[in-house]
């Protein structure tokens, strides 16, 4: 599956199964982070991301944790963001590669417009 189909999915699965329900302020807080690190990768020449990048991109994983701990409901609505939308593993797979951290910001592009798409508001 594509990025595209594991976005859809993600939040189709989530509106015609969950109560609790997540905003897309708190979504777009979460993954507003990877829109200022795509601004410099996309500069990067070559397909290796540098160090001072790829630094960034592990604090934004730590960022992503913190908001699940703050989330103190077992099933949480940020909790349960995190975990099916299995993105500290998708941070852990970027590496140092350019193409799957550009893979990685439109997966998150994704999820804000399926999130929309199925309902999802700020509430």
């Amino acid at each position: 599956m594509g990025y595209v189909e594991d976005a859809e999915k993600v939040f189709k699965d989530w509106y015609s199964t969950r109560d609790k329900k997540i905003t897309t302020s708190k979504i777009r807080g979460l993954l507003s982070g990877m829109s200022d690190i795509y601004n410099d990768v996309v500069r990067v020449e070559g397909e290796e991301l540098p160090q001072d990048i790829v630094d960034r991109i592990q604090y934004l994983k730590v960022q992503f944790v913190y908001e699940y701990g703050r989330d103190d409901k077992k099933d949480g609505p940020v909790r349960r963001f995190i975990n099916e939308s299995k993105i500290l593993n998708k941070i852990d797979q970027i590496g140092t590669s350019k193409k799957k951290f550009i893979e990685m910001e439109r997966y998150m592009e994704a999820l804000v417009a399926y999130h929309r798409f199925y309902g999802g508001k700020d509430e």
